[in-house]
């Protein structure tokens, strides 16, 4: 196994914690490195800091597994996906049933780098987004069926995350016959989960603890649920006493998959769909005089990138403003962000700068973020994403 040295220093943020180690970190890159090999990482002065998987074309050229002398081996992946699995059984002990849903394993804070596992009903959706990991899936699976043993598994490693790191992108099954989308339940919310063809990997789970945002605010209420997606918003708003409520994408397909789930709910007859860009829809109801007690903007990222960031900023300020102006008065915005890029303080920002621009008086009553089966990871803050608040207009 090779030896990778870092500079003198370089091995402080790694000793608190953070998986990643740069390759200017090092003192070289070694000739005849394979993306994907196991190496050991040393500090300046021989040290071994802990083994990890490398890539000497990217920037992050080594992603650790483990720390000290501790070896990583098979038995150690599995044992990372059993402990993975105990803690959401642990805060979701009604989701280890057929139909139940999490994410089973997310990436670094679980300590597997470059796997996402989700787990919908009896499946398993895995995606893998680098080559040390790309390596190790023929142990990933077989550790899944031991722990797990699903029903089947599909492989959506459709990710652009791949590209990055050479590899190709697909989507399969290679484990069971798959029928198409998967039931699932999510504390009493039942959708459709497109595992080859939905977004990300079939559905977004992060939200799945945020639903509950609505138990309180919903009741009775006119309800709007902009970038709605498979709907799961605004079918929880209307489980939950609203008594309408209106759904807003640009895609047909989601329109179609969040009618379907309306229907599953026994709630479609209170739904409204409408395929339309959020933001030109929030125009149309502000003219027409239209407003709402409850608005819920969950958008796709706006900021991809730290290129991206002056544009995604003006993105949401201008969604905000937009919702605000829709909100009767005493009424609720719900409003997110996915970007990874965008800090909480800067989202709140956009909070401000939109309560200012539509002139509305404007309180937080709650701030969240992912839900429990996406754990963040202290030493590396890149694995909070999700920023998710609970706005009343005045």
């Amino acid at each position: 196994m090779k030896t990778l040295r870092l500079k003198k220093k370089e091995d402080r943020r790694i000793r608190r914690g953070h998986p990643w180690a740069f390759s200017n970190e090092f003192e070289e890159i070694p000739r005849g490195l394979v993306p994907g090999e196991i190496v050991r990482v040393a500090d300046y002065a021989g040290r071994i800091v802990g083994e990890g998987y490398a890539n000497p074309h990217t920037l992050i050229a080594v992603r650790l597994l483990t720390r000290g002398e501790e070896p990583f081996t098979a038995n150690l992946l599995k044992k990372r996906i059993e402990d993975a699995k105990a803690l959401r059984e642990r805060f979701y002990p009604g989701r280890s049933r057929s139909t139940g849903s999490w994410r089973a394993v997310y990436s670094e804070a679980d300590f597997l780098p470059g796997l996402i596992v989700d787990k919908y009903g009896d499946w398993l959706c895995v995606q893998v987004s680098t080559q040390g990991m790309e390596r190790l899936l023929p142990d990933v699976l077989d550790a899944l069926k031991e722990v797990y043993n699903p029903a089947g598994i599909v492989l959506r490693n459709d990710s652009k995350l791949r590209a990055l790191e050479g590899l190709q992108i697909e989507k399969k099954i290679v484990y069971g016959e798959y029928a198409g989308p998967v039931l699932i339940d999510l504390c009493g919310l039942s959708v459709r989960a497109d595992l080859l063809e939905g977004q990300k990997t079939g559905f977004f789970l992060d939200q799945a603890d945020n639903y509950s945002m609505l138990e309180n605010i919903s009741g009775g209420a006119e309800v709007t649920d902009l970038f709605c997606h498979t709907g799961a918003w605004g079918i929880s708003a209307l489980l939950a006493g609203a008594s309408s409520a209106v759904f807003v994408d640009s895609s047909e397909r989601a329109l179609a998959m969040a009618g379907e789930n309306a229907e599953l709910n026994g709630v479609r007859g209170k739904a409204e769909f409408v395929r339309e860009d959020a933001l030109t829809a929030l125009k149309r109801f502000a003219d027409e005089g239209r407003r709402f007690d409850v608005v819920v903007a969950d958008p796709p990222a706006f900021i991809k990138s730290r290129q991206k960031m002056a544009e995604g900023l003006r993105g949401y300020r201008e969604l905000n403003a937009g919702c605000l102006r829709i909100v009767r008065p005493g009424g609720f915005l719900i409003t997110c962000s996915c970007s990874h890029h965008l800090s909480r303080e800067d989202f709140l920002d956009t909070l401000r700068a939109g309560a200012a621009t539509a002139a509305r008086a404007a309180r937080i009553i709650e701030m969240r973020s992912q839900s429990k089966d996406h754990p963040v990871l202290l030493a590396a803050p890149e694995t909070e994403y999700l920023k998710c608040a609970l706005v009343q207009a005045g």
